[in-house]
């Protein structure tokens, strides 16, 4: 269950949340005397606790109101629904009664006016039973600034208008411009579920979760006949539902728990059909196919148990796990030409099958007050029980057949992984620490470049706090990841024999971070301070990877000024450098890939109470980043420089019009201005051989203005029992 106040829905957008510390303290005295002989304790019966705060009664808050936004933007409304410009309205409600005897029903209803609204509806009784009832939904807005000549988006055949001309390149296609329709890139998720937990005495409890996840829209999709492409959008919808159930037997000193888990995928767009925009280059190439995800389900039976206050201060947790993922979505045809002549299929489906088996032993243990141990070991396999055939007609994008036979590849690990770390506190200040990490994974199946590898991570740390007001802490470390002998031909005949892959390569990666908080004394201001440094060194690879340096800085300040005016600033700065050789002569390395990229952020902002009545929240945030990438060498250059730059400006104010009536005010500014190489400039015709949606990088200004009146029902805070 969950208890939160309606909120504009451009707070959904902010995504800071502003800190600000509160020392509370308390002083508890007593004093008596009791005679030598008394042998009776106290008479608690005519006691009563006045001071405690039970929720109990009706409240509830209601806000409506309108909104405005000046601008269409897919981008500004991404996840909130704020993507075109026009008027929205704004209803949000909360409530909450509950009863000393510990029943409670409470409801939450957000954003009921937008795409992105939120029901909840939730109760129960102390100690017996809760449920929660819930439905939300999030827009996924990705492009508005796309077009295309294809009919029937949104569903797995997509056509060409009549009166079409075909050609070899995309500026021969003297039907495009007319043909053209201005079309929208996303999809919307809603999500519906029930949640409940049952306790059937005070040592057995229950829990159930079930959700269910429907997708509907569009995504980007390349579709090629050989050496030509087209950019079209791929349907999207599909349902996945998922249960989550577990029974639990809590004793004094142990527990047990057994589980079952399901998640079904299924979708109504297993395929995609396209006419060919070019001119087909054999007879019979006019339409092309191909498979989305295929329908799919995982079941998953688990149990679990754990012992405390074993000798040592310790605690001891066992879990166990057994699932099995499957798959069996009929086959398409080999090609939808039907000029080819192909061999039937080996099979109607895949028939896929994959066994996951889990272990994880964990301790804890507190020998001494100062030491504290922690120790894990899991294990985790995957079995792919796939069966293996021999494809003998494969055909190459609708055009021509692949003269050899294929195997459908199976793939499956087994990791094990030991963890180990300590912690202990030297004197009251100053605590140091160790831990260490070794992972073995042997690959399975299908032969890859490497069976096996080990890795080795070990790092230290200190902490430091000589006074309440300030403190430090550093931690450090290096892994090692030591792959097998490199198995060149397990890539086949067309790559490089020195390629490396970076995630199969030697990998060498040392690391430190650093953290500082400082507090002025008796000045109500914090500040804090982090900082870190990653360097991986991929020393063993020729052709591939070669390095990477990340380093991250970032400082923010509260400042309490008075009980009614409280300011903070923050920012933050990362800086990644990679390097990656490669070789145009597939030899030696002749060329070198450079990419620089840096990220800045900066933040500030107030919250005030100038007057009684009067609220005053004020937000600004800012970040821009810019990626370079240059190839030295063979035909080398630089390409032009990725930039993006943002900012916003919130404003909240909310006025206290009685006792029960808010009125609530809110003006967002966002900018938001990109360059990307990739799309820039690229319209559907731009490139010869790609017709594309003629996407543009996002570039936008938008305001947002919302205003609404927020009406309490019942007391604004907790009541207290009489």
């Amino acid at each position: 269950m969950r208890n939160a106040k309606p909120q504009h829905p451009v707070n959904s957008m902010q995504n800071r949340s502003f800190l600000v510390t509160l020392a509370v303290a308390s002083v508890l005295s007593a004093a008596g005397a009791a005679a030598a002989e008394q042998s009776a304790g106290p008479d608690t019966s005519e006691w009563t606790c006045s001071k405690c705060p039970f929720d109990v009664g009706y409240r509830s808050e209601v806000e409506l109101g309108g909104a405005y936004v000046d601008e269409d933007s897919a981008k500004f409304g991404d996840y909130t629904g704020l993507d075109e410009k026009g008027g929205y309205v704004i209803a949000n409600a909360e409530g909450r009664a509950a009863e000393k005897s510990g029943y409670v029903l409470e409801y939450e209803l957000t954003d009921l006016g937008l795409d992105s609204r939120e029901v909840r509806l939730g109760g129960g009784k102390q100690g017996k039973y809760e449920f929660d009832l819930f439905y939300d939904a999030i827009p996924h807005r990705i492009w508005d600034t796309t077009a295309t000549p294809f009919r029937g988006n949104g569903s797995s055949d997509l056509t060409l208008p009549s009166g079409w001309v075909d050609a070899g390149y995309t500026g021969g296609m003297t039907a495009l411009g007319a043909s053209l329709r201005d079309v929208d890139v996303g999809f919307d998720r809603d999500r519906y579920g029930a949640a409940g937990r049952f306790w059937f005495s005070d040592n057995v409890k229950f829990d159930l979760d079930y959700r269910r996840d429907e997708r509907d829209g569009t995504r980007t999709q390349l579709a090629s006949f050989g050496s030509v492409s087209t950019e079209l959008l791929r349907p999207i919808d599909d349902a996945t539902d998922r249960l989550d159930a577990t029974v639990r037997y809590q004793a004094k000193n142990w527990y047990v728990q057994a589980g079952y888990l399901a998640s079904i995928y299924d979708t109504k767009a297993a395929y995609l059909r396209w006419d060919n925009p070019f001119t087909a280059m054999v007879a019979g190439a006019n339409v092309g196919q191909m498979a989305m995800a295929p329908d799919n389900q995982y079941h998953e039976f688990g149990l679990s148990a754990g012992w405390f206050g074993l000798p040592g201060n310790s605690t001891v947790t066992l879990a166990l796990a057994s699932g099995k993922g499957s798959q069996d979505t009929g086959f398409l045809p080999y090609t939808s030409n039907a000029l080819l002549v192909t061999d039937a299929l080996p099979a109607r489906n895949l028939d896929g099958e994959m066994d996951v088996t889990r272990a994880d032993l964990t301790v804890t243990s507190r020998p001494v007050d100062r030491l504290r141990l922690r120790g894990s070991v899991a294990y985790d396999e995957r079995d792919n029980g796939t069966k293996q055939l021999a494809y003998t007609s494969i055909v190459h994008t609708d055009l021509f057949p692949v003269l050899d036979d294929r195997v459908n590849p199976v793939y499956g690990f087994e990791r094990l992984r030991v963890f180990g770390s300590a912690d202990f506190r030297v004197y009251d200040d100053l605590t140091i620490g160790a831990g260490g990490e070794w992972r073995t994974l042997d690959r399975t199946g299908t032969a890859q470049e490497v069976k096996s590898e080990e890795l080795a991570d070990g790092w230290g740390s200190v902490k430091y706090s000589p006074t309440g007001f300030f403190g430090i802490v550093l931690k450090g470390g290096a892994m090692e990841r030591t792959p097998d002998k490199y198995e060149e031909n397990a890539a086949g005949s067309g790559q490089n024999p020195l390629m490396r892959k970076y995630n199969q390569a030697y990998l060498y990666r040392s690391y430190g971070e650093g953290i500082v908080n400082l507090a002025f004394g008796s000045l109500p201001i914090t500040l804090g301070a982090s900082a870190f440094y990653g360097d991986d060194s991929y020393t063993l690879s020729t052709i591939g990877a070669t390095t990477g340096l990340d380093r991250r800085y970032g400082v923010d300040l509260t400042w309490a000024m008075t009980d009614k005016l409280s300011l903070y600033a923050s920012a933050g700065e990362e800086k990644i450098d990679a390097k990656r050789q490669g070789s145009q002569a597939f030899s030696q390395p002749d060329w070198r890939f450079v990419l620089e990229d840096n990220f800045e952020t900066y933040g500030a902002g107030l919250r005030a109470q100038p007057l009684e009545k009067l609220g005053i929240d004020l937000d600004y945030t800012y970040a821009k980043g810019a990626s370079k990438t240059a190839l030295v060498g063979v035909n080398g250059g630089n390409f032009p420089v990725n930039e993006s730059e943002f900012s916003a400006l919130t404003a909240d104010v909310t006025w206290a019009m009685s006792e029960r009536i808010d009125l609530a005010v809110t003006w967002r500014y966002e900018s938001f201005d990109s360059s990307d190489w990739a799309i820039q400039g690229v319209e559907p015709a731009t490139l010869g051989n790609v017709l594309a949606l003629g996407a543009d990088p996002y570039d936008y200004s938008v305001n947002y203005v919302g205003a609404s009146v927020r009406y309490y029902f019942g007391p604004r805070k907790l009541s207290l029992p009489e």
